[in-house]
């Protein structure tokens, strides 16, 4: 399927993303030599689950870091820094990825497509329990839509007292594995010790 909207706004945040954020050598840890090929399964298929574990253990590496993106607004940080992931390892195995997909229930953030599988992922800004299970039943929606079996939440917590979780369970008979991300980290040189 032609998502012809989400691949013009995709070039255009392609265009304008700067070739490297100063965070690219955390994306994946030290241990491991080729990233593309540890988060692919052996039949193909990305492991979406341990590249987005992943991804939750790189915000903790880079720490305050993530905050020191000049003029983006704290809640954005982290949704942009996910793109910029992904975006690196679905083009280094020569997937395609599709941003803000309109639907006719509204616009899915972004659709990984490789080996002819979708992957469906959902991001959101913490606004409290109740917009949280909400984002969960908009992303089986989508699931749905798109013949999907699965899809993958990600939620980013900028609150002084994030509650950070990993969550997989089923929702209106879909698959659904859940990230709250904190991603307000103190500077090193605010921690007192």
């Amino acid at each position: 399927m032609c998502y012809p909207q989400s691949d013009l706004f995709y070039c255009i945040l392609r265009a304008f993303k700067p070739i490297v954020n100063g965070l690219e050598e955390e994306y994946f840890p030290e241990d491991v030599e080729d990233p593309f090929s540890v988060y692919l399964t052996s039949t193909g298929k990305i492991a979406l689950e341990a590249l987005l574990d992943n991804f939750r253990d790189f915000i903790g590496r880079a720490g305050f870091r993530v905050l020191q993106v000049p003029d983006t607004p704290q809640e954005s940080v982290g949704r942009h820094l996910l793109l910029a992931y992904l975006d690196a390892f679905v083009r280094g195995i020569g997937g395609v990825m599709h941003l803000e997909v309109q639907t006719g229930r509204g616009r899915m953030d972004l659709i990984i497509t490789y080996n002819q599988e979708k992957y469906i992922v959902e991001t959101k800004i913490w606004r409290g329990a109740v917009r949280y299970q909400a984002g969960k039943r908009q992303l089986a929606v989508y699931i749905k839509l798109e013949g999907a079996r699965e899809g993958y939440y990600v939620v980013f917590d900028h609150r002084r007292d994030p509650e950070p979780r990993v969550e997989t369970e089923t929702v209106d008979g879909v698959q659904i594995r859940s990230y709250v991300i904190p991603v307000v980290q103190e500077s090193p040189s605010s921690i007192s010790g």
